[in-house]
């Protein structure tokens, strides 16, 4: 029971101006990241990343993050720009979005700090698709800092964003057997308060 009073306890402090005089804009900052793994033939995990990724958090509690999908780093040159021109298209493609709304209860949570794990539903618009899913986040509030994570990947599927050509012809210019087309997604978002 008490736990269940906690979200209340934190809207009618910060409503008071106990905890939080007033509601913040936040903004990524340059250390955020997303990640996805792709696998290969079945066995083969690789670890990837988006390397900028911008956006905020505004005082009502809309989420805009802006994906720089030229920015995606596999660790190889060739893989990089093989993605970027034969799967995400970039030249037409440039950017991914996500995008939310935050409840009253997790904008006065982060305006509080402290910890917390929240389930959010998100609006992915990438090649040209938007899809939404509900994202599983752990969100700590500290020093004018907040850090979200995902807690469990985020899948996407190929087919749900037009991806499946592109996934097709990688895998025949590398001379694979086979390469996923589910990919789960990590989000390791920093944001300061303006």
């Amino acid at each position: 029971m008490a736990k269940s009073m906690f979200p209340k306890l934190v809207i009618l402090l910060s409503a008071l101006g106990v905890m939080a005089p007033a509601q913040a804009v936040w903004t990524l900052s340059e250390s955020s990241r997303i990640g996805f793994v792709s696998i290969k033939n079945n066995s083969i995990g690789e670890n990837n990343a988006f390397e900028r990724v911008s956006g905020s958090i505004s005082a009502n509690g809309q989420v805009s993050v802006s994906v720089d999908l030229s920015s995606v780093e596999t660790g190889v040159g060739i893989r990089n720009e093989r993605l970027q021109k034969m799967l995400f298209e970039v030249a037409s493609f440039p950017t991914a979005t996500i995008n939310a709304a935050l409840t009253d209860k997790q904008i006065a949570a982060l305006d509080a700090g402290g910890a917390q794990t929240e389930s959010v539903g998100v609006s992915i618009s990438l090649h040209g698709k938007t899809v939404n899913k509900a994202a599983n986040l752990s969100v700590s509030a500290s020093g004018g800092e907040i850090r979200v994570m995902t807690t469990q990947p985020i899948v996407i599927t190929a087919q749900e964003f037009g991806l499946e050509a592109g996934v097709a012809a990688l895998q025949q210019i590398a001379g694979l057997n086979a390469i996923s087309r589910s990919i789960p997604v990590t989000v390791d978002l920093r944001l300061t308060a303006d």
